[in-house]
């Protein structure tokens, strides 16, 4: 049996080293739309560098690997808030329900707050010296829908799945539909406005399997598979990514019998359909399991670097709780900050 941690070992510095070479590959920035699908959610796994995918647990699973809901026992909630880039916000919120042996269901909700966008529309000199008008906010609309189901199949290994209803609309706006010649400028007659709004599906798939040494624990994800979307003439696919990822608590090493101190690591390959291959790092030091502080580091990111966090578990009135903080050091804009709150009973 001890010869399984080696070759599972084995075959995630495999993929690593793969990712490594493939760093030298041409980025593929801005291919990809409904971006705020790829951002990490979780205050705790965002705080460990979101490196999430076997460290992941409870509902705030959701958004990192499905599979981590079949562990809630009766009723858990989530509300997570992230001061994003640019002064937008994303929130997130979502509950789940134990059905016992038949596995977990969960119902989120992810909304991106694009704050207040000022539309222009071009007009002749004659009416406005700058040539345009202010056509007042645009409302741009992000939002995903998911319904998740996870059954943890034996005490090692668990299977979930999300599907996603996803919308965005861009607003409203006018566009020439036919050639107008050399008039300049372009008559009122030659445009025509049009709503620019999508609605389509995603998948998430995840799974997780603890290998039976120590508490190592070995996770995958397939996260916002969909089809091709379309805007006018212009194709694009949401931010899908393949993860692979491993976690341990350390500490059974130095204190097999200390149930008061964990310290957890965790490590996380990606193969993003937008960019080329990263490496996330994550540690989580536990005390008294109440208390937390973590940190990670987030590799070949443009923005995103190093990561900061705490956490505080408690009870109130038999329910459990659960507070994070998550601090994200971003190059060229602001830090990013993440709050999430949990309860299950």
């Amino acid at each position: 049996m001890k010869i399984k941690p080696v070759i599972y070992s084995l075959l995630v510095a495999l993929f690593i080293a793969g990712s490594q070479d493939a760093l030298a590959i041409k980025k593929k920035v801005a291919t990809s739309g409904m971006t705020y699908l790829g951002i990490s959610m979780g205050a705790r796994e965002s705080a460990m560098g979101d490196a999430a995918t076997a460290i992941t647990k409870g509902i705030n699973g959701l958004w990192h690997n499905p599979s981590a809901i079949a562990d809630i026992e009766r009723f858990a909630f989530t509300f997570n808030q992230i001061t994003w880039l640019v002064d937008t916000k994303l929130y997130g919120t979502a509950f789940a329900y134990s059905l016992g042996d038949w596995g977990t269901i969960g119902i989120d909700l992810t909304y991106m707050d694009y704050g207040e966008i000022i539309g222009t529309r071009p007009v002749p000199k004659s009416v406005d010296i700058r040539e345009f008008v202010i056509t007042g906010d645009i409302a741009v609309e992000d939002y995903a829908i998911g319904l998740s189901y996870a059954r943890r199949i034996s005490d090692r290994f668990a299977i979930g799945f999300k599907v996603k209803r996803l919308h965005e609309s861009l607003g409203t706006a006018r566009f020439v539909y036919r050639d107008p010649g050399e008039v300049r400028p372009v008559p009122d007659e030659f445009y025509k406005e049009q709503e620019w709004k999508l609605n389509d599906w995603g998948l998430d798939l995840g799974t997780v399997y603890k290998i039976g040494w120590k508490d190592l624990t070995f996770a995958m994800t397939m996260q916002n598979f969909s089809r091709d979307m379309k805007y006018w003439y212009e194709e694009f696919q949401t931010p899908m990514c393949l993860r692979m990822g491993m976690a341990m608590d350390v500490s059974e090493f130095f204190m097999p019998d200390n149930e008061n101190l964990a310290a957890n690591l965790s490590i996380d390959a990606l193969h993003p359909n937008d960019y080329t291959e990263r490496i996330h790092l994550g540690t989580e030091l536990v005390c008294m399991q109440q208390f937390a502080l973590r940190g990670g580091y987030k590799f070949n990111h443009d923005v995103e670097t190093y990561t900061l966090g705490l956490g505080l578990n408690f009870d109130v009135a038999g329910v459990s709780a659960i507070l994070d903080y998550a601090f994200t050091s971003a190059e060229y804009f602001k830090d990013i900050h993440r709050f999430s709150f949990q309860f299950a009973f």
